[in-house]
């Protein structure tokens, strides 16, 4: 499965806690990306961690065939890195 990051609002998170196969405790919730809300996850360790609806957090997108299911990061909610963000750094460097 190919897994890309980008960068969501979060809008919702439900009340109710379930499991998945594995016994890994999450939420659905709900973000925003590109002006579109999506039905998403959130691992219920990261939920206790602290969320803030409205907040941008990335957001996991792991495509399954047709399917893509996201998955809230809030370890990180700060901007992804792209290459020009750091192509001053490396403008000078010769190989």
């Amino acid at each position: 499965m190919d897994i890309q990051k980008l960068q969501g609002k979060l809008t919702k998170v439900n009340a109710e806690i379930k499991a998945n196969t594995n016994g890994t405790l999450f939420r659905t919730c709900f973000v925003e990306v590109d002006g579109i809300e999506y039905f998403a996850k959130i691992w219920e360790k990261s939920f206790q961690n602290g969320v803030e609806i409205g907040a941008d957090y990335t957001i996991e997108a792991q495509l399954d065939g047709n399917t893509v299911w996201l998955t809230v990061l809030n370890g990180s909610s700060a901007k992804i890195a792209t290459a020009s963000d750091f192509a001053h750094l490396f403008a000078n460097v010769t190989v």
